[in-house]
């Protein structure tokens, strides 16, 4: 049975309504019927229709008339015309004004009996065109851009989001295949097993690096698939872009900190137990120098040791920096006279010329961060040297210490990180040198990275900048174009009310002369620093008891003497720094504490350090230095 239409007859001669009403209804379709223009418009302004059969000849106003009339209302109700003669130009002008076709009433009234088959085919062409009309809506609304093909890879059509995406117009496009968007990054097998793959009727799926028409380039997923006609023969491809630059440079970015973190952790793990070495190499040498009768050569042996422990010292600081544990004595501090200062201190020593774009205030307080200025100008003074070595030389153009006060409203993008939103003290070092390629900076704070000539650089510059900065809680962020310059900014959240802040402040380095003899417990899983640690002690009058865990030292206060201070490293395999700190105290709560640590920063030892009798010393230390140390603990 076929389908029952809904059916509109607008016909002003009441025997053609009749006769083609009754035509209509035999092959089951609904039929109601209008007279005139006016009264036409009113009903179908109210009722829905599937589809209008309009007599071209109406007493108040022509079918031609009276479409022109729907289209201007809104009103979109299909119309067949059906006219008293077969003009061409009528034809021509019932089609431009909108109709789907028309009908030709003839006097021997041979067209009732195609009527229907008219009637069916026009709803069938308008739901076509319907459905044609959604899809081009629904392909121009894609957010994805969308490319047709034939099977030789030309361009038969593109989206808006398309032509968007890539920068190019559509008949720009047409006529040339996708090759257009070719990068050169990719290599020729990739292509190749596309086109096996799509010419095998299958779908290929993968992310490619294209071009734009501007050249930049653009990471898109892409998907190919393959266009069958009803009887099954291949006849077209269909690709669907999807723009993946924002989601690549969030994955490069997540995989940029998870590198990071894991580095800085190995290199926080390596930096530790390697001080603990040093203390042990630096002591024993130490020790070797105070013996009498050592010859010159030997003597001058161990001074070079001692010399060459000191700089193995100084490179576990930097990784330890770099592991964003840093020695921070953080206060509040003016950038505006932090940034002046260095910029001296690198023109008179450094002889780098600089130039200083800060804001002209009588008053700085606005532009405050709590913040350590020793640390910080050595990043500032690590850049404007990158800086310098990244321009040819003699330098043509100065390096540049820009000062900015920002407040960032949302998230802005950036690398290695993005900044989140907040009010910040920007310090920037730029320079308008080689620059980097995307390669060269995606290594950019790798450990040991370094596209200097061996011996120019160590390749730890920005990695140490990067955890001193993060050790402030700020962000790090680096702009670098080949050719045109780089760009490093510090973004340090801003202090809007400077106030007092305690801090541990490491000791001066003096040697004192010796106090009387005290009992001094040493608690350090290292032999050569519990042996190294007791000399020196005893060097200096006092009785020395050694214990490699907290278990054991409990043990000697409970069975031995009574101890007068004790030293506890932070860092004892297996064990807790702070639980051991908490069971020294209770076993004796005056107990002075000499926490020692080969790291530069512990995040347990700040609670500690507020507490009385405590004090911080860090490995590698020199003989005057535990002296000076114990000394203030028991005085």
């Amino acid at each position: 049975m076929s389908e029952t239409l809904e059916l509109f007859l607008v016909e002003d001669d009441d025997d053609f309504a009749y006769l083609m009403r009754k035509s209509l209804e035999r092959a089951g379709h609904k039929v109601t019927v209008c007279h005139n223009g006016a009264d036409a418009l009113i009903v179908l302004g109210h009722s829905q229709f599937q589809l209008v059969l309009l007599d071209h000849g109406l007493p108040d106003m022509g079918g031609l008339e009276l479409l022109h009339t729907l289209k201007r209302e809104g009103i979109v109700t299909p119309v067949l015309m059906v006219t008293g003669r077969g003009d061409e130009h009528l034809a021509t002008q019932v089609l431009r004004a909108g109709a789907l076709d028309y009908v030709v009433k003839d006097s021997a009234l041979t067209f009732l009996a195609d009527l229907p088959k008219r009637v069916q085919e026009s709803v069938t062409r308008h739901r076509l065109q319907q459905t044609n009309r959604l899809l081009i809506e629904a392909l121009e609304s894609a957010r994805d851009g969308v490319l047709i093909t034939d099977l030789q890879g030309v361009i038969q059509h593109v989206n808006g989001a398309l032509e968007r995406m890539f920068g190019y117009e559509r008949e720009e496009l047409a006529g040339q295949t996708p090759r257009v968007f070719k990068s050169n990054v990719h290599a020729r097998e990739l292509y190749e097993e596309l086109w096996r793959t799509i010419l095998a009727r299958s779908s290929w799926q993968g992310e490619l690096i294209n071009r734009r028409k501007d050249g930049t380039l653009l990471d898109v997923s892409l998907a190919i698939s393959p266009i069958l006609d009803s009887r099954g023969q291949l006849t077209h491809f269909v690709g669907i872009y999807r723009d993946i630059t924002e989601r690549k440079l969030m994955e490069r970015q997540l995989f940029h900190a998870q590198k990071m973190q894991s580095v800085g952790t190995l290199a926080g793990g390596v930096a530790h137990e390697f001080n603990n070495l040093l203390a042990g190499v630096q002591g024993y040498a130490s020790l070797g120098l105070r013996e009498t009768g050592v010859p010159a050569t030997a003597r001058q042996f161990f001074e070079f040791i001692v010399q060459l422990s000191d700089r193995a010292a100084n490179l576990t600081r930097q990784l330890l920096a770099f592991a964003r544990k840093p020695a921070l004595t953080r206060q509040p501090t003016s950038m505006v006279k932090l940034l002046q200062t260095t910029a001296n201190l690198v023109r008179t020593s450094l002889k780098v010329e600089v130039e200083v774009e800060a804001p002209q205030t009588e008053d700085d307080q606005g532009l405050l961060s709590m913040a350590d200025s020793n640390q910080l100008q050595q990043v500032l003074i690590n850049l404007a040297l990158n800086a310098r070595d990244a321009m040819p030389q003699p330098a043509p153009h100065p390096v540049v210490f820009r000062l900015q006060h920002v407040v960032l409203a949302g998230e802005m993008p950036g690398f290695p990180d993005n900044v989140p939103a907040g009010d910040y003290v920007v310090l920037s070092v730029a320079d308008r040198g080689a620059g980097m390629s995307q390669a060269v900076l995606s290594q950019a704070l790798d450990p040991f990275f370094t596209t200097k000539d061996v011996g120019q650089g160590t390749g730890l510059g920005l990695p140490v900048a990067f955890g001193i900065i993060h050790g402030h809680f700020g962000f790090l962020n680096i702009q670098s174009e080949v050719g045109k310059g780089t760009r490093v900014s510090l973004y340090l959240p801003r202090l809007t009310a400077a106030g007092p802040i305690k801090v541990a402040v490491q000791t001066p380095v003096l040697e004192p002369d010796h106090p009387p003899g005290k009992n001094i417990l040493v608690i350090d899983d290292e032999e050569a620093v519990l042996d190294v640690v007791r000399r020196f002690l005893q060097i200096a009058g006092h009785t020395v008891h050694c214990a490699t865990s907290a278990k054991q030292g409990l043990e000697l206060m409970h069975n031995g003497p009574s101890m007068d201070m004790a030293i506890l490293d932070l860092m004892i395999p297996h064990e807790e720094g702070s639980a051991n700190f908490r069971a020294l105290r209770a076993r004796s709560p005056k107990l002075p504490i000499l926490l020692c640590t080969g790291l530069l920063q512990n995040d347990q030892s700040q609670q500690m350090l507020q507490q009385e009798g405590v004090d911080l010393l860090r490995k590698p230390f020199r003989m005057n230095e535990l002296w000076y140390a114990v000394n203030k603990a028991i005085s």
